[in-house]
Formats: structure tokens, sequence, C-alpha cells
């Protein structure tokens, strides 16, 4: 029995640890939800220009879509985690996003992050609106603008 749970240990063990650390950073963006974004993005890049160019025949889509690549930019992302994360943090993040509170983190960022972005641009506007009616009531914001006091000493 110890063989049994030992064998799949040891294959993990190999598996992991031949990995390099270019593989656990690619791992590691397939696990947090990037790299499917990332692939959405390619698709839907290409889909709004057929929208907007619907004259184009699929022809050259065709064409078109072999030279957009996706990995272009996921390359480029890997060497971001590369040199900001040693290999060691890395596999501490992958065995993170491993774990429930890691899964559900993935699971529910993006919604996290469009609620983040929502609620950032209203409280930007609450911001503008408050400083725009405090700088009006004060009457700096008449046209023309009132007169500077003067600085003579």
């Amino acid at each position: 029995m110890r063989k049994i749970i030992l064998f799949p240990m040891i294959l993990f063990c190999i598996n992991f640890y031949s990995q390099t650390k270019q593989d656990k950073i690619k791992e590691l963006i397939s696990l947090n939800g990037t790299f499917p974004i990332y692939k959405e993005a390619e698709r839907n890049i290409i889909a709004e220009y057929k929208k907007k160019y619907n004259h184009v025949p699929e022809s050259a889509w065709k064409n078109i879509e072999r030279k957009v690549n996706i990995d272009d930019l996921l390359n480029k992302v890997i060497n971001i985690y590369d040199s900001r994360f040693s290999e060691k943090e890395i596999e501490e993040l992958l065995a993170f996003y491993k774990t429930e509170v890691g899964k559900k983190l993935i699971q529910n960022s993006f919604d996290m992050i469009t609620e983040i972005q929502n609620e950032s641009k209203n409280w930007g506007m609450s911001v503008m609106q408050t400083v725009n009616a405090d700088l009006e009531s004060s009457g700096y914001l008449q046209s023309p603008p009132p007169p500077m006091p003067s600085s003579d000493k």
C-alpha cells in the first residue's frame, strides 16, 4: 500500500522539480486565470475588427489571424513574473492557487476587479463633484475667475 501512495508522490516531485521556472510561471498564469483571459482577448480583437470591416473577405482574416498571436504577449508577461519573483516564490504562488482559498480568489477575481473599477470610477466622480461644488460655492469657478489676492510684502 505504501508503494501505491509513494509512487504518485515521486512522479509529482520529479515533474514539479523538472519544470523550468518559465514552465512554472506558465502554470501559474494558467491557474490564476490570466492565460484564458488573454486567449479570449485574442479572439475578441479579431472579432471586433471583423465587425468593423465586414466587407473584408474571410480569406483575408485567416491570413491576419495567423499573424496575431497572443503568445508574444504571454512571453512578455512570463518575463515580467520572472523579473519580480524568485522560483521559490513562484512555487509558493502555485501552491496557494491550488488551495481552496486560492481557487476561490481565482473564481472571484474578474468580478471583483470589475466591481473595484466601477467603485473607483464612482468614487472619482463623487470627489470631482465635491471639489467642483465647493469651488463653485466659494466663488472660485466664476467666469472670469475672481482676482487673486496680492502677495505684496
